[in-house]
């Protein structure tokens, strides 16, 4: 009986190619969900993005962002997340907007998952949805697609963009490309994939000859793919220079995008100054603990490429560039392995498929006994993994359910700021004691105007001095000097303290008579500047 419903299910999936998208989107729909089973955000942006939603509902688009005014987003403020805040509106038409982020949270990462399966298939890789699955179980990979961020739709529009390079799908690669810069700050990664794709096609120009079994350069062949090189390139960035140029933001965003791409992304100043947990370095063991999966197939694919290098082709070496690149920006920081794993279960699948490609399914089991029983240490190499693979899940899977009930309350800080706007004149500076702060502060209190938020950079690009004081004062350093800083410097009227993660700086303020006590709950106290 089982063995004719997998025969049946078979033979309509080949007769409805639309089925496996939606088995996978229901299966990623229900896995997901019992991640967001809570009242909690485990990334602070998360508020913010909820707030812009709820503002642009409100108000249309934001042009000025004046609740940061020490920031480089006063003068400069580009919503680099503009369609994704879009797409959330119909999600918080008719639930609160932290509801509506979270449905819009696994509406869009289980849409990823579709994506990724329609990539895999499109590039013709063999068991697209065993490589898949891989993906939904590697814990790094789906804790960082399921923050209540953009990084879902960015992954879903990278894959996109990917096949559309390949193929060379110019309409549609202009389509995606200016939709990019409107959707996420990681447009750039448009050109890399663009200059990947010119590099692996070189070996194509090279023929074999006949007698001396040498390669030599076709100049036909070269000529042509010169030509079609310089019309990918001018379609891609014409693409990526309308999106930039036509958009509500020019050209303020110019200013916006140096800093973010240029002095966050590639300079990174955490050398410096204390920046989010997602722009350290990933440690390489760390790396493997996290996905071990895909690194087991990774080394599975590699060693199969090195025994059968011939079997190379322009996409198996596409992939693996994608893959080098993403390893080392991951060691740089760890946010990249987002774009990591679905690279490497590419490459993996890829690499894999071209080397088995050219057998039937009998010749290919076949030549894996044999080989096999000629290579006994990778057969052992290969039992072990396979014996660990449900536990090495099951483990994954409950870590990341555990880190995500870790998370923000959605209530966290609303006492102190339903305060605040009750009790503050609208505009009104607050000082407050961490950059991480400011998302949740932002979307109880839209009244006031903060600090520092979003990232430490943005603050310290503008005004380093300033910046030094401010981190002084949070941390607890600046003791005689914390008035006239707070009061002249910052012209601030309030400071907000969250007492259990700044108690030195919450004495110092004790301390000083010329800061009033005007607020107090169990996790935070509110001063007034007298």
């Amino acid at each position: 009986m089982e063995r004719k419903f997998v025969h049946i299910l078979r033979d309509e999936t080949k007769k409805r190619k639309w089925i496996p998208y939606v088995l996978f989107f229901i299966f990623a729909m229900y896995f997901f969900g019992i991640l967001q089973l809570n009242y909690k955000f485990l990334d602070p942006d998360s508020f913010y993005h909820a707030k812009m939603a709820e503002l642009m509902k409100e108000h249309g688009i934001i042009r000025e962002f004046p609740w940061l005014p020490y920031t480089i987003l006063q003068e400069s403020f580009t919503d680099h997340h503009l369609l994704y805040h879009v797409a959330l509106i119909p999600f918080i038409l008719f639930l609160p907007p932290l509801m509506g982020l979270k449905l819009a949270t696994v509406v869009f990462s289980s849409l990823t998952i579709v994506v990724l399966y329609w990539f895999f298939k499109k590039i013709g890789i063999r068991g697209a949805w065993f490589f898949v699955l891989l993906s939904i179980f590697d814990s790094s990979f789906i804790f960082r697609l399921n923050l209540a961020k953009a990084q879902a739709l960015a992954i879903s529009n990278f894959f996109l963009v990917y096949y559309f390079v390949i193929k060379r799908k110019l309409v549609l690669l202009f389509i995606f490309s200016f939709l990019y810069v409107w959707l996420y700050g990681g447009w750039p990664l448009v050109l890399i994939l663009v200059f990947f794709d010119i590099i692996s096609k070189i070996p194509e120009v090279f023929e074999k000859r006949v007698l001396t079994k040498k390669y030599h350069l076709n100049r036909e062949k070269l000529r042509q793919k010169i030509r079609a090189d310089i019309q990918l390139v001018a379609v891609a960035c014409s693409g990526l220079v309308s999106g930039i140029v036509i958009n509500p933001y020019f050209p303020k965003n110019l200013i916006f995008y140096w800093n973010q791409t240029v002095k966050i992304a590639l300079l990174n100043y955490q050398s410096s100054i204390g920046v989010g947990n997602e722009w350290s370095p990933y440690a390489p063991f760390e790396l493997i603990t996290n996905s071990s999966i895909a690194i087991i197939m990774l080394i599975v694919a590699v060693t199969f490429l090195v025994i059968n290098i011939k079997k190379r082709n322009s996409l198996v070496i596409n992939l693996f560039l994608s893959t080098l690149l993403f390893f080392i920006l991951t060691m740089k920081s760890r946010r990249n392995v987002e774009y990591l794993i679905p690279c490497m279960l590419a490459f993996s699948g890829a690499a894999l498929t071209a080397i088995f490609q050219e057998y039937s399914a009998k010749n290919l089991w076949q030549e894996f006994r044999i080989f096999l029983k000629e290579q006994k240490i990778f057969l052992f190499a290969l039992v072990i993994p396979a014996i660990m693979l449900p536990y090495i899940i099951a483990r994954d899977y409950v870590y990341v359910i555990r880190y995500y009930n870790q998370g923000l309350e959605f209530d966290k800080y609303k006492g102190a700021m339903g305060w605040l706007k009750e009790n503050s004149a609208a505009g009104a500076i607050v000082f407050h004691s961490d950059w991480d702060e400011f998302p949740n502060l932002f979307y109880h209190n839209s009244h006031n105007y903060y600090i520092v938020g979003l990232d430490t950079r943005f603050f310290f690009g503008k005004n380093p001095e300033l910046y030094g004081k401010w981190d002084r004062i949070t941390r607890g350093q600046e003791i005689e000097k914390i008035y006239p800083i707070i009061k002249e410097d910052f012209k601030a009227g309030y400071v907000f303290v969250d007492i259990k993660r700044h108690e030195d700086m919450d004495k110092n303020l004790q301390n000083n008579f010329k800061f009033k006590e005007v607020y107090k709950d169990d996790d935070t106290k509110i001063y007034q500047v007298l």
